[in-house]
């Protein structure tokens, strides 16, 4: 009987341990969660900082961030081209321009 009882004293200490490690993997999960959710709307508070300079810093070409606004517009006027690209093909129905 002595056996029985200390398998079943070792299986309830087993289950027990195992309940503690399944509850703080859920309080972790949890708080990891919450820490994800803070930093995007850190990083989402960074972007709007960073659209308010670009648009007050985009003419300056003497700002600390010239170089960056001057690479910000390279890029936007990229997007524009391939955006008109895009709409020449759909306006033209698939055939070339002659």
């Amino acid at each position: 009987m002595a056996f029985l009882e200390n398998l079943g004293k070792k299986i309830g200490s087993v289950a027990e341990t195992a309940a503690d490690k399944a509850s703080e993997f859920a309080e972790t999960t949890k708080l990891n969660s919450s820490i994800s959710s803070e930093q995007k709307q850190i990083d989402a508070r960074f972007i709007e900082i960073g659209k308010v300079i670009f648009d007050k810093e985009k003419d300056d070409p003497n700002s600390l961030v010239a170089d960056q606004c001057r690479k910000i517009m390279i890029g936007q006027n990229n997007i524009a081209e391939l955006q008109a690209k895009i709409e020449r093909i759909k306006g033209g129905g698939g055939q070339s321009a002659e």
